[in-house]
């Protein structure tokens, strides 16, 4: 087993000096006439039917049974191993490893490790663990692990990591996270997501960009530079002392808030989340809808049953300062419990202002009352 990967390193290293020193001949090369033929069969480069780059050969198909390594080929190519082609390519390229390709590739690439192009990709581009392409791709990159390119016109899907270096035209999805300069279409990572303009859509647990431009960022925490970063002072009927967070940008941002209520016979502690916007009415006002919902416990303790306050809000406020505002506002409270105590045969906990609307079902409690929200926020 160590043995095998001291030899799949060293095939691997000897791969991406082929591709980046072989290359660069490439262009003076390709201006003589470039031969046809129909197939080539190679052990490994040298050993075969095939003499190499050297010859010149552009072929329809190819077969190397461990690594092999032509100028080009129009066609269909196999590797058991690895295949490396210096110049361009047209068609579809198989390899049990890894890909390398000096040039350009128009079609498709699949292996099961490693695919690699020194020039752009017109097609898609398979691999189980990294692909690499060092100028556009116009098509659709898929890896178990990483996609890198230099731009993305079309799709990249990793099982971990996304990279764009200049753009993408259309969609990172990751398991982890995904980074591009400049994104027109959509980011989804299952952690992170990093651009400096995002023209679309961010989706993850955290999503940083620069500027974001008729489009949202949807997620836990989202760090727009030239957006919404506020951190808040609340009151509510409910909870006497809240701490918020929102971040995003005004067309939608996320809120994150912790509470508690120091009432001496009835401490409860809260937490939660949510989603809101803002839109400017006039001069400094503005006003913000917003929807959140919160776990309500008791001091020193969590319930296991179901006990969540849902909050639809609706605030007005004055912008005194850049960082400093004022809030206040209506809320519709709708208050969804399993906690009972047999007792007092109530369900929940006494924070309502007077329901008008009281109904159980199925050992779930749901009330409905109006109460309000007052904000100073920084």
């Amino acid at each position: 087993m160590n043995s095998f990967k001291s030899n799949s390193k060293l095939i691997l290293l000897l791969a991406l000096l082929f591709a980046v020193f072989e290359s660069q001949g490439q262009n003076r090369e390709d201006q003589s006439e470039v031969k046809e033929r129909p197939f080539q069969i190679s052990f490994v480069p040298g050993f075969g039917t095939s003499k190499g780059p050297k010859e010149g050969y552009t072929n329809q198909f190819s077969l190397n049974i461990l690594v092999g390594y032509e100028h080009s080929f129009d066609g269909a190519e196999f590797g058991i191993l690895y295949n490396i082609n210096k110049a361009n390519i047209s068609g579809a390229q198989f390899a049990g490893f890894g890909n390398t390709v000096g040039g350009n590739v128009k079609g498709a690439q699949f292996s099961g490790f490693l695919n690699t192009v020194n020039g752009k990709v017109r097609g898609m581009q398979y691999a189980g663990f990294l692909n690499v392409t060092a100028q556009e791709v116009q098509g659709a990159q898929f890896a178990g692990y990483m996609n890198l390119a230099d731009s993305i016109n079309g799709v990249q899907g990793a099982g971990l990591l996304n990279v764009s270096k200049k753009s993408i035209k259309g969609a990172q999805l990751a398991g982890l996270g995904n980074w591009a300069q400049n994104v027109q279409g959509v980011q989804i990572g299952g952690l992170v997501n990093r651009a400096r303009h995002v023209k679309g859509t961010q989706i993850g647990l955290i999503n940083i960009a620069d500027t974001v431009e008729r489009g949202v960022t949807v997620g836990l925490i989202n760090i727009v530079k030239k957006g919404k970063l506020q951190f808040a002072l609340e009151h509510n009927e409910v909870i006497d002392f809240n701490i918020a967070f929102r971040s995003g940008t005004n067309r939608l941002y996320s809120v994150l808030f912790v509470g508690s209520q120091a009432k001496e016979d009835d401490y409860l502690w809260t937490y939660g989340g949510g989603f809101g916007t803002e839109f400017k009415l006039k001069k400094n006002w503005n006003s913000s809808v917003e929807l959140t919902t919160q776990s309500i416990n008791p001091e020193g303790d969590h319930y296991d049953e179901i006990n969540l306050l849902n909050r639809l809000s609706w605030n007005f406020g004055y912008q005194f300062a850049n960082h400093l505002a004022f809030s206040a506002g209506p809320v519709l409270n709708i208050y969804v419990t399993e906690v009972y105590d047999q007792e007092s045969g109530r369900y929940g906990n006494d924070i309502d202002m007077g329901s008008f609307y009281n109904e159980t079902f199925s050992g779930t409690n749901v009330k409905m009352w109006v109460g309000y929200n007052v904000s100073i926020k920084f």
